[in-house]
């Protein structure tokens, strides 16, 4: 699994993790984090890369292959 899909896949897990238990500031900075090293391996900007961490991560839960809360 490449850097890129393991950010998504976090992404996508800390998602649900907030949906379902609400926010906590541990939660944003592993989410920034993540964030983080989607925006430096594909050089897209923050906005970008949220819409396609979130664009992804919500593929992966219908293949069935993401993280599940």
């Amino acid at each position: 699994m490449s850097e890129i899909e393991k950010a998504v896949n976090h992404i996508a897990l800390i998602i649900g993790i907030i949906k379902r238990f609400g926010y906590t500031a541990v939660l944003e900075q592993q989410f920034e984090s993540n964030l983080n090293t989607i925006m430096n391996h594909t050089g897209l900007c923050r906005d970008k890369a949220t819409d396609y961490a979130i664009e992804i991560a919500g593929q992966l839960n219908i293949q069935g292959k993401g993280c599940v809360a």
